[in-house]
């Protein structure tokens, strides 16, 4: 590999979403509307309009095109560039993980 390439896990698919996340910080939940990019099976790169550190647990809740019901995931901030985040979903149930699955497979198809 490359010097400065980094291997992924999941390819990632432009899209945009909007995303309810609810953190907790400083033992408090906290409620912020985000937008998230680059969407894969295992995570997603969120804009909030704070900064969360490395560790902090998230509740996301967002609608996925091509599906009628919204998703409400555990997740958790594995890394952050200013107000961007880069999320890992956390132990989501079977159902949610063919949802995101079969959601990738059709941005798959559409590229």
């Amino acid at each position: 590999m490359a010097k400065g390439m980094e291997q992924r896990r999941w390819e990632r698919y432009n899209v945009t979403l909007e995303v309810n996340v609810t953190a907790g910080v400083n033992g408090q939940n906290i409620r912020l509307g985000g937008q998230a990019n680059d969407v894969s099976k295992g995570g997603m790169r969120l804009f909030v309009t704070r900064m969360l550190e490395p560790g902090t647990s998230l509740s996301l809740e967002f609608l996925l095109p091509y599906s009628s019901s919204e998703l409400t995931l555990r997740g958790v901030v594995r890394n952050r560039a200013g107000f961007t985040h880069g999320i890992e979903f956390v132990n989501p149930t079977v159902y949610q993980q063919q949802i995101i699955e079969r959601t990738c497979d059709v941005f798959a198809l559409l590229r």
